[in-house]
């Protein structure tokens, strides 16, 4: 299956349209001469048999029913210790336009020596030439779903990507199995899911069972058009990390010590490969659904290298940006939300490493039902994350007109730190004691900007924004 309805996404700067599937944002811009912003977004996805733009979609395509589930010989993790870059180059660019899978394995076989070259080419194969068939899912005629009729047609859905996997594996001397449970996409409501909806694959590498879903592996479904997008992450994923939102109906093919009962299945987060790729951690909250009352502040455990920004939705609709509020401090990403009034929302927050240009991908998204509404937060801007701002006073949008105002902010490496009050243009310097900035500023009827210097650069950096 792939998902379409609920998928991983990120931000990605200098865009402004919203796609259905696709949903991106930007950063504010100002327009004073004095100084010079950037901007930021992101966009979130994801699907179910394949990925919807990070994401899946979901299908009930039938699976064979002569299926020996062995008994588990070990557990183990990932992959991650070896280089697959010439293994998948050779399987996006390996053309076969029969409907063997036997002729397929052998040529297959010539650019894989190891079980897991074996395990992996098969994986890319599929995955760069097999589409997911997205008229067959949206009408429930899956059609032939065989090997032979997946590779006669050059599509499928979750069923065909898995039956073929296991038939390519076992023509190349490796033990498989189709494993089929619940997996989080569009058509799974949590909570309340009581079908099998998806079809994977579980292959023996070296005696040990690793876990491969070809059909997350192959792309994603924007507007009901199936985009190809490799996507390494669901070869050998980590058991600890599938469990997020794969449930197979066996328990043992969890190849956890300790398995997941459904219902803790259902109270995980949304989690994408971009949380474990990122190395983040749950400190504050590790369930799908948080109560909260007018705001709510989430933690996360990251490295320094890592960045993050969130977004505030309420059904389908973005809010704005003023209602969410993200800065990294001593190892911990916290990100504060407040609601414009009770109801339910979602939260999402999306990570990258610092160094890396362009979007964010979505890590996380949580369900968030509130019971009143708070004050909006100020605006920060990308140099804000990127330099590691962290905003003591004030965290309000608004500011008292025509009042003193403290200002307390850590800058790392600022040689100068400025509040400028656009109503009257005037500058106030913060005074400086290492990377504390302090000061009190006598504010007008305008827009607030802290803005900053850093060395080797002429240009004073936009920070954060006040009303």
């Amino acid at each position: 299956m792939v998902t379409q309805g609920k998928k991983r996404g990120e931000y990605r700067p200098g865009l402004s349209n919203l796609a259905s599937l696709l949903i991106l944002g930007l950063t504010v811009f100002s327009g004073l001469s004095a100084w010079q912003n950037h901007s930021e977004s992101k966009n979130p996805t994801r699907n179910d048999s394949v990925q919807n733009s990070t994401g899946k979609v979901i299908d009930q395509g039938e699976l064979p029913t002569n299926i020996t589930m062995e008994p588990l010989t070990s557990f183990t993790k990932t992959f991650d210790h070896l280089d697959f870059a010439l293994t998948d180059k050779r399987g996006a660019s390996l053309n076969y336009n029969g409907v063997s899978v036997t002729q397929l394995a052998s040529l297959l076989s010539q650019y894989a020596s190891t079980e897991a070259e074996k395990a992996r080419i098969i994986y890319s194969w599929i995955s760069y030439h097999i589409d997911y068939d997205v008229p067959a899912y949206l009408s429930g005629q899956y059609g032939d779903v065989t090997p032979e009729g997946v590779l006669r047609s050059r599509k499928g859905v979750c069923s065909g990507y898995a039956t073929l996997y296991k038939a390519l594996a076992n023509a190349m001397g490796l033990e498989a199995v189709i494993i089929s449970g619940y997996a989080k996409g569009a058509s799974y409501i949590i909570g309340k899911a009581t079908e099998i909806n998806h079809a994977w694959n579980g292959v023996k590498i070296d005696q040990q069972w690793y876990l491969v879903d070809a059909t997350w592996g192959a792309g994603v479904i924007n507007n009901n058009q199936f985009q190809r997008h490799f996507n390494p992450f669901y070869f050998a994923t980590a058991p600890d990390n599938f469990i997020y939102d794969h449930f197979p109906e066996e328990q043992k093919w969890q190849l956890l010590s300790q398995p997941y009962s459904k219902q803790q299945f259902d109270n995980t987060p949304e989690v994408s490969p971009a949380f474990f790729q990122q190395g983040l951690k749950f400190i504050s909250h590790n369930t799908h659904t948080i109560q909260a009352h007018d705001t709510v502040e989430v933690v996360l455990g990251a490295s320094q290298d890592t960045i993050a920004t969130s977004r505030l939705k309420q059904g389908s609709q973005p809010l704005d940006k003023s209602s969410t509020f993200v800065q990294q401090q001593d190892g911990k990403i916290i990100v504060r939300a407040t609601f414009p009034a009770p109801g339910s929302y979602e939260l999402e927050i999306f990570a990258k490493p610092r160094q890396q240009q362009g979007s964010y991908p979505e890590a996380v998204t949580y369900k968030v039902i509130a019971k009143g509404g708070g004050k909006e937060f100020p605006l920060t801007y990308s140099t804000f994350n990127e330099k590691n701002v962290q905003l003591q006073v004030p965290l309000v949008k608004y500011l008292p007109k025509n009042q003193s105002v403290r200002f307390q902010l850590k800058v790392p490496h600022a040689l100068e730190v400025q509040v400028i009050d656009q109503s009257s243009n005037g500058w106030t310097p913060l005074t400086a004691s290492g990377n504390l900035f302090t000061g009190n500023v006598l504010v007008g009827s305008g827009k607030v900007h802290v803005v900053a210097q850093f060395p080797g650069d002429e240009k004073y950096w936009t920070l954060v924004e006040y009303n």
